[in-house]
């Protein structure tokens, strides 16, 4: 009898929210404040191809970096979150849509689906962006940036480290059970 999925664990850029114009826009005008140069959307896929780019803002800083300018790294982050998140959460942020519909969340909690996001976004703004959908009651579980240690994409930390919250018998060292599924985004 195959095992029944009981919980679901959502990547939240890319999955949830569509980041498509928002987080790129932000790391185009930041590193063209920084630089005086306009990138193209094609340069920031050659850097997310290339690996090891999940973090927008080390994208930015090593894009910053790669055409000569020396700036902190922290200079860098302080530009970027003043576009996407704004001065009151009316940046880059307030124009991303949903990918999912509420009433599909809504259906799965009644289908008796626990669910979870787990996301390289700061927990300020993974949390903004479920009130501001209205998503509260069907995501009790965030592990957002700060929870991670570190280790974001690819690695399976995060996840596990969501698990115990789940299930007291899960330990951090062992990887997801059968019945945990994973909706992860790659770029």
């Amino acid at each position: 009898m195959p095992t029944r999925i009981k919980l679901v664990l959502f990547d939240m850029d890319g999955v949830l929210v569509d980041v498509s114009r928002s987080y790129r826009r932000a790391i185009e005008e930041t590193v063209e404040h920084f630089t005086g140069r306009k990138i193209t959307p094609a340069t920031i896929q050659r850097y997310k191809n290339a690996g090891g780019f999940n973090d927008d803002w080390k994208l930015t800083h090593t894009i910053i970096l790669d055409i000569g300018m020396q700036v902190p790294f922290s200079r860098v982050v302080q530009e970027f979150q003043r576009r996407y998140r704004g001065e009151h959460w009316d940046g880059f942020i307030a124009q991303e849509p949903p990918l999912v519909q509420t009433q599909t969340l809504q259906h799965l909690r009644q289908q008796g689906y626990l669910m979870g996001i787990v996301t390289g976004r700061p927990e300020a703004e993974a949390r903004w962006t479920i009130e501001r959908f209205g998503w509260q009651p069907h995501f009790p579980l965030l592990v957002a940036m700060e929870h991670q240690d570190g280790r974001g994409k690819p690695d399976p930390y995060p996840i596990q480290r969501a698990l115990p919250c789940w299930r007291p018998s899960a330990c951090r060292s062992r990887p997801p059970r059968p019945s945990t599924w994973a909706i992860r985004s790659t770029t």
